[in-house]
Parts: structure tokens; C-alpha cells; sequence
């Protein structure tokens, strides 16, 4: 007989402030419903069915309540401060940006976050409302389009979660692959670095 499913208040794993708790109170409709001083989804239908389905926050919700993934993404970056600190890291596909906030935490010197699609407004905020946004430039727009504060060689680091549906799904490997060739500086590294 296959194992039975747990109940989900007894799988929490996370102790990080804002994450404790039963999870269907982590994510608040309200606050990010909230008309005002809010970044919103207005534009999101003027994207390709691609980056219009990122432009909603419920994906993103989902995707950060995968406690395995995001704990996996955290301990990664933030169990090897000595490969982040001081150095430029550069998120592709940041969403809404809690790959970022572990590089910053792990003392990355400055994060250029990256996104096309609407949650890049949302993290900006949430950047923001977490005390770096010094430390971390959220970029909207393509990678290969937009113009970056940076040049050729100039980046330390790449982080991204390009994984998606099947592996491949989410059609992101080519452009982290042309940013590594643009910008990775020599001897630089990716994470992850294997699939």
C-alpha cells in the first residue's frame, strides 16, 4: 500500500520569518490586490501566452510554496556565502525575486535581477520591502533586449530556476546560455550548473 499523504499544516518545513505557519496564510489576496502604491498586472496581456502566464502571482505563489525547491535554492546560495561574497550576481528569470534575496543575504556585492514579465514589478516591492534595494536592480524586460548596467565579462555569477514542466518547458535555457557567453566572466559560475 503507497504511503498516505501527510497533513500539509505537518509538512511545513520553513522556520524563516513570514513562512511559519499553515501555508495557505502565506501568500495575502488583499495586499497584493490592493489598488494603490501597488505594482500591478495591467500589461500582462500584451505579452505572448509565455510571459503572460508569468504575470501572475499565483504561479509564483505556487512555486515558492515547493518547499523542497525553494529550501534547495536557499541552501545553495546561502550555505556557500564564501562563493557570493563580494561578487556580481546576475538572476535570470527572477519572478519575484527570492533568488536574489538569497544572494544578497549570502553578501553578494550587487544583484542585477531580470525579468519580462509583470512580476518584475512585484519584486522591485518586495526587494524593497525587504531592505535591499540597494543591493539588488530589478531589470523588466528581455535579457537580450534591454539595455544592462553592465558589460561583457563583468558578471561573477548566474543564478536561475530554468527548470520548468518537463525539464525544458519554460524555454529559458537558451537565453541563460547566451547571457553565460555575453557576460559570465572567466572562471565565473552558474548556478545551477548541472540539470
Amino acid at each position: 500500500m503507497p504511503p498516505r499523504f501527510q497533513d500539509k499544516e505537518k509538512v511545513i518545513k520553513s522556520t524563516e520569518s513570514g513562512f511559519t505557519g499553515p501555508s495557505d496564510g502565506w501568500f495575502d489576496e488583499a495586499r497584493y490586490t490592493k489598488p494603490k502604491n501597488m505594482a500591478n498586472f495591467d500589461e500582462a496581456g500584451k505579452h505572448d501566452y509565455y510571459y503572460n502566464s508569468y504575470s501572475s502571482h499565483h504561479i509564483h505563489e505556487e512555486m515558492l510554496k515547493d518547499t523542497s525547491r525553494t529550501l534547495a535554492y536557499q541552501r545553495a546560495i546561502e550555505g556557500n556565502p564564501e562563493d557570493f561574497k563580494g561578487k556580481v550576481v546576475l538572476d535570470i528569470g527572477c519572478g519575484t525575486g527570492i533568488l536574489s534575496i538569497f544572494a544578497a543575504r549570502a553578501g553578494a556585492k550587487h544583484v542585477y535581477a531580470i525579468d519580462n514579465a509583470e512580476i518584475a514589478l512585484f519584486a522591485r516591492e518586495i526587494v524593497k520591502d525587504n531592505g535591499f534595494a540597494d543591493k539588488i536592480t530589478v531589470i523588466k524586460g528581455k535579457i537580450e533586449e534591454v539595455d544592462l548596467p553592465f558589460g561583457p565579462g563583468e558578471i561573477d555569477i548566474i543564478i536561475s530556476e530554468w527548470m520548468g514542466y518537463f525539464l525544458l518547458y519554460e524555454s529559458m535555457l537558451d537565453c541563460v546560455i547566451d547571457a553565460r557567453d555575453k557576460y559570465l566572466r572567466p572562471g565565473g559560475k552558474m548556478l545551477p550548473d548541472k540539470a
